[in-house]
């Protein structure tokens, strides 16, 4: 499936795995691709979807950098 901008379902993931990687956000990485279709699925807002993804079960951010 190609979207809006021209960039396939394959190049956005592959884009974010590498974003995560560089981030060093492997919580999201190993979570992001199973909320995105859950959030496909519920037809949640990029606002929704994003509350959904950092608000999960486990997901532990810190600000110590």
């Amino acid at each position: 499936m190609t979207r809006a901008r021209g960039i396939t379902e394959q190049a956005a993931d592959a884009a974010i795995d590498t974003a995560c990687r560089v981030l060093r956000l492997p919580a999201i990485r190993a979570r992001f691709a199973e909320a995105a279709d859950k959030a496909e699925h519920d037809q949640l807002t990029y606002r929704g979807f994003l509350a959904e993804l950092f608000m999960a079960p486990g997901l532990r951010i810190s600000a110590s950098r």
